[in-house]
């Protein structure tokens, strides 16, 4: 084999896994944060909650939501990118993964991460004395 061939051969092959990976968007988040828990939204139009997988691992709340494709024929115009969406974010050490609820409507999934009450705010009783 010449150096032409192998140098062809090692290009094709890394075409190639190019190609296998998933190419996945990243959908726009909001993130606000209250005394008890931080919530996240989501936006990923055309994706059914039942796909959508959301892990926490490692301190790291990762949601991949598939989207089910439509043949509605070929498009002759659009505007619009429709396929996978993939986000990852770091949690802190003051929220309680294991609290984690979601609820997805209308294309918008909130996920709702609970802080332990050892980092919620704590009012002080004032006493007369």
């Amino acid at each position: 084999m010449t150096a032409e061939d192998k140098l062809a051969k090692k290009g094709q092959a890394e075409v190639t896994r190019r190609i296998d990976r998933p190419e996945y968007y990243q959908p726009a988040v909001d993130i606000r944060e209250t005394s008890d828990e931080v919530i996240l939204k989501y936006d990923m139009p055309g994706v059914d909650k039942d796909n959508v997988e959301i892990t926490a691992e490692r301190n790291t709340l990762t949601v991949t939501g598939n989207v089910d494709r439509e043949d509605l024929g070929e498009a002759v115009y659009r505007e619009t990118r429709i396929g996978n969406y993939r986000r990852e974010f770091t949690l802190s050490d003051d929220v309680d993964p294991d609290s984690i609820t979601a609820e997805m409507k209308s294309g918008v999934l909130t996920v709702k991460v609970s802080k332990p009450e050892d980092v919620k705010p704590k009012k002080i009783e004032i006493t007369s004395g």
